[in-house]
């Protein structure tokens, strides 16, 4: 029963943790977008319709292809965390106290700590294995079909955002690249650090 409740905790704390690190991303987006905040924004600019709309095609193609590779990673508690996050981001970002004391940091500390707070946010919630919205999603199904670790599968999708991003004249800053080669390693971390406190039998792949 402990073990049951302590992975809600993690779940909807790394959820919350996630969203205080989006909101802090949003803040420095002349200085550190992320390589998918980059790409949706040069889908944009080349093919117009919306940024919304972007992200919403990439994550159906997300979901179509781990439905194809691993049906399982797909469930409704996929639907479930994707209007968490949404909730929660836009939550987090109507609290004028936070929100203000964010926008009062250096840049270079705000994008450490949203760096931070997005990663450790996505392991821990990802550690409790109760679902994955379907960027997550495809990088557990990758990372399990190729053998990878879950840092090596995000850095490497992070390259290809960034590539592509690149390749359609999107917006890339100095912390665009710092973003898509550390993100992946905080995720890591806290993916470990969460499975060794929930005691999991089968832990996430840790080694490189």
């Amino acid at each position: 029963m402990l073990r049951f409740k302590l992975e809600y905790i993690f779940f909807i704390g790394g959820l919350l943790i996630l969203a205080i690190g989006i909101n802090m991303m949003t803040t420095i987006t002349s200085f550190g977008l992320s390589p998918y905040d980059s790409f949706f924004i040069a889908l944009y600019q080349n093919f117009g319709i919306s940024i919304g709309f972007w992200i919403f095609m990439i994550n159906f193609v997300f979901t179509l292809i781990v439905l194809f590779w691993d049906k399982k990673q797909i469930t409704i508690g996929t639907i479930v965390t994707m209007i968490l996050i949404s909730l929660f981001v836009d939550w987090v970002g109507s609290i004028t106290t936070i929100m203000d004391t964010i926008r009062s940091l250096p840049k270079y500390i705000t994008l450490i700590c949203g760096n931070l707070f997005v990663g450790a946010g996505i392991g821990l919630y990802v550690s409790t294995n109760l679902c994955a919205a379907p960027q997550e999603a495809f990088v557990l199904t990758v990372a399990e079909k190729k053998k990878w670790t879950f840092r090596r599968t995000e850095i490497s999708l992070a390259f290809l955002f960034l590539t592509l991003s690149f390749l359609l004249n999107g917006p890339i800053y100095f912390g665009t690249i710092i973003l898509s080669f550390t993100t992946g390693w905080i995720i890591q971390a806290f993916i470990q650090v969460g499975t060794q406190i929930l005691n999991r039998k089968n832990p996430i792949k840790q080694a490189a």
